[in-house]
C-alpha cells in the first residue's frame, strides 16, 4: 500500500518538480530572473497581451471549428464534407510563419491593415481552426449508426440527436482538437510580434537580436508554461464536460 501511494505521488508531482527545477536553473543561469524583476511592469503587459491573443483566437476557433465540423456531417453535405476536409488538411500544412506572412500580405487587399492585433488574431485563428474542424467531423462521424437509428426510432428529431447523442459522444475527440489548437496558438502567438501583435514574442525576438539569453529565456519560458497551463485546464475541463459513461468507455477501450 505505501509503495502504491509513493508511486502515485511520484507520477503526480515528479513532472511538476522537474519543470520547476529546470525553470529555476534557466532563470538563474542566464540572468532572466534579474531582467524580469527589473522590468516587471513591461513583462506583465507582454504576458497579458499574449494571453489575450490566445484566448480570443482560440474562442473564435472553437466556435467556427465545431460549427463547421458539425455542418459537414449533416445531410446534403455528404459530397462537400470530404472536399472541405481536404482543404482544411492542406491549410494545416502551412507553416506558422507562412500564415503570419499571408495575413500581413493579403489583409490589405481586403481593406484591412496587415499590422496590429487584428491581423495577428486572424492569422492565429486560421492556423488553429483546422484541428477542431477535423476532430469535430471525425468525432461525429464515428458515432455508431445503430445508436442514431435507435434514437430516430424513438422519435427524436435531428436536432435532438445532434445535441443529446452525437455531440456528447464526440466530445472527447473534439476536446482533443481544442487542446491541440491551444498548443498551436500559444506556440505561434510569439510570431504575432512580427506584425505588431504584441505579446511575449517581443522578448524572444529581442533576445535573439541582441544575442541575450536572459531576455530570450524571460520570454520563451513563460510561453512554454502558458501552453502547459492551458493544456492542463482543458484536460480538467474535458473530465467535467464529458459524461462519466463515455470516460469509462474510453478507459476500457484504451
Amino acid at each position: 500500500m505505501p509503495t502504491t501511494i509513493i508511486s502515485s505521488l511520484l507520477k503526480r508531482f515528479l513532472p511538476l518538480a522537474i519543470t520547476v527545477a529546470v525553470v529555476v536553473w534557466l532563470y538563474h543561469h542566464y540572468g532572466a530572473l534579474t531582467y524580469t524583476i527589473e522590468n516587471t511592469k513591461e513583462f506583465m503587459r507582454f504576458v497579458a497581451e499574449h494571453i489575450f491573443l490566445v484566448v480570443v483566437s482560440l474562442a473564435a476557433s472553437v466556435i467556427v471549428g465545431v460549427s463547421l465540423g458539425t455542418i459537414m456531417t449533416r445531410k446534403g453535405f455528404e459530397k462537400t464534407g470530404p472536399a472541405i476536409m481536404a482543404l482544411v488538411n492542406i491549410w494545416q500544412s502551412v507553416p506558422s510563419l507562412g500564415v503570419i506572412a499571408l495575413a500581413y500580405g493579403f489583409l490589405p487587399l481586403l481593406g484591412l491593415s496587415g499590422i496590429g492585433v487584428l491581423p495577428a488574431l486572424i492569422a492565429l485563428f486560421f492556423h488553429a481552426v483546422a484541428p477542431i474542424v477535423r476532430n469535430t467531423y471525425a468525432g461525429i462521424e464515428a458515432v455508431s449508426a445503430d445508436v442514431i437509428e435507435s434514437a430516430t426510432g424513438m422519435g427524436m428529431t435531428e436536432r435532438q440527436i445532434l445535441m443529446r447523442i452525437e455531440l456528447p459522444n464526440a466530445l472527447p475527440v473534439i476536446m482533443g482538437g481544442v487542446r491541440t489548437s491551444s498548443a498551436i496558438i500559444v506556440g505561434t502567438a510569439p510570431l504575432a510580434f512580427l506584425i505588431g501583435g504584441g505579446g511575449l514574442g517581443f522578448l524572444i525576438f529581442t533576445g535573439i537580436a541582441l544575442m541575450d539569453m536572459g531576455i530570450l529565456i524571460s520570454g520563451a519560458v513563460p510561453v512554454a508554461l502558458i501552453a502547459m497551463i492551458f493544456d492542463n485546464l482543458f484536460g480538467k475541463l474535458e473530465k467535467i464536460v464529458v459524461s462519466k459513461g463515455i470516460q469509462a468507455e474510453e478507459y476500457q477501450t484504451a
